[in-house]
């Protein structure tokens, strides 16, 4: 039987989970050529790490109110965005995109997998 608490925390969870997948769908389409200003996928990309972040802290309680341990996969991901960050700054607007692609895809495991795992998280949670 599920508490109050455990209840509460998968509604939280499912929703940053839903704002995570609206980050995403605007990421992508910036990156397959959809124009946006850089303070807008700045922003979004700001949104897109405190989301994560947040989702990050509700799996980790609900673990935890089970008794159980995990371990975040996605940590590098936090330091890749940090850089996605730091290289909008520095890349000259013609080279944006492509400086924003090539920091995303860096991470281990990649945003796209992320994602994919907590879709099926999500369902799973349902």
């Amino acid at each position: 039987m599920q508490t109050e608490t455990e209840n509460k925390i998968k509604q939280d969870l499912l929703v940053e989970i839903h704002n995570l997948e609206n980050y995403y769908a605007l990421l992508n389409n910036y990156l397959s050529g959809k124009e946006y200003e850089a303070t807008q996928i700045r922003s979004i990309l700001q949104l897109f790490k405190a989301s994560l972040s947040r989702t990050s802290a509700y799996l980790l309680t609900l673990y935890n109110l089970k008794g159980q341990r995990i371990k975040i996969p996605w940590e590098q991901l936090f330091t890749n965005l940090d850089h996605t960050l730091a290289t909008m700054e520095l890349a000259p607007s013609a080279k944006l995109r492509t400086a924003v692609q090539l920091a995303l895809n860096m991470a281990e495991p990649k945003i796209d997998q992320v994602m994919s795992y907590l879709t099926n998280l999500k369902e799973f949670l349902k």
